[in-house]
């Protein structure tokens, strides 16, 4: 009787160890499947190496485990939404995660802003002129911003550079008739530059700008033409001079207004004044600029409506 009972219990330890020998070819058969998953990048399958997919199921069956079904009978198995869930994380960059990630904005401001547009341009174009004002003698080519005046007279050719963007001043009106809210008008007072040359290449190049202004007038054309009874002598004044060959450079010597004597500074104010540079011209000169500033900022607002509509 003690023969059996001891025949028994060394059975049942053997079985025991037979079956946790299975169990561990089993897990690392496991194992090995996982590795293939996860190696094998966007293709994923299950390679049982050394097995066939009958005997895989054969050793996980005696464990009463039911990972893998009758569909993993073939030896190569894909996965879907279980790999995804492995491979792809949240800092993942593939495109089909890319797409469920991309931002969308709302476009309620962009309404906002094209109805404010809408009121804004037909407020400018009911105060922009319907063509250019000209001036005499004066050939203009406009680009952008920039502005270029020519005039030729005989071997001598004049040239007047200036940038209308960043050059538009406020004038308040004290005119009793206008209304409160009213607001002010605009007027473009850009700093210029007259470039005189006698057809040999030498240039004399006078950086010219407006004085500072501290009344206020009713318009644009009242400023220019000095009709206050405090009036500045000049509608402008030169700021620097400088000869040089054709291009003023950094590297240019110039001399400033400043220190220059003042005899200089007016015959060089008449010199001026004889081609045309002069209080005339500075009138026709404030007209054609605010007017042009005003177009370009109306086809501003214009470009900056079809973009909130896009």
């Amino acid at each position: 009787m003690q023969y059996l009972s001891e025949h028994i219990v060394v059975g049942l330890i053997q079985n025991l160890s037979n079956k946790k020998k299975n169990m561990a070819k089993a897990l690392k058969l496991a194992i090995n499947a996982t590795s293939k998953i996860l190696s094998n990048g966007s293709t994923v399958v299950f390679t049982a190496q050394k097995h066939s997919g009958r005997g895989l199921r054969q050793y996980v069956s005696k464990f009463n485990d039911s990972v893998f079904t009758p569909a993993a009978s073939r030896t190569h198995c894909t996965l879907s939404a279980l790999s995804r869930s492995i491979l792809h994380t949240k800092s993942c960059k593939c495109m089909a995660c890319m797409k469920t990630s991309v931002a969308t904005y709302s476009t309620e401001v962009d309404k906002e802003i094209s109805k404010f547009l809408d009121k804004e341009i037909s407020y400018e174009k009911s105060r922009a002129t319907s063509s250019l004002p000209a001036i005499p003698g004066f050939e203009i080519q406009t680009d952008g911003g920039d502005v270029t005046l020519t005039k030729l007279s005989g071997k001598e050719k004049i040239v007047v550079r200036l940038s209308v963007n960043g050059s538009v001043d406020s004038i308040m009106s004290d005119s009793p008739t206008e209304k409160e809210d009213e607001p002010p008008q605009m007027i473009c007072r850009p700093p210029f530059e007259v470039e005189i040359s006698k057809g040999d290449g030498t240039v004399f190049a006078l950086q010219c700008s407006f004085p500072a202004q501290e009344h206020d007038f009713e318009d644009a054309s009242q400023y220019a033409k000095g009709q206050q009874a405090e009036q500045i002598d000049d509608q402008f004044e030169i700021q620097e001079v400088a000869i040089h060959g054709g291009e003023w450079k950094d590297t240019t010597f110039s001399v400033s207004a400043a220190t220059m004597d003042a005899e200089l500074f007016d015959l060089l104010m008449d010199m001026l004044d004889e081609r045309g540079i002069n209080d005339e011209f500075i009138v026709q000169l404030v007209d054609f600029c605010t007017a042009y500033e005003n177009k370009q900022y109306i086809g501003f607002l214009q470009n900056l409506k079809a973009f909130a509509e896009k």
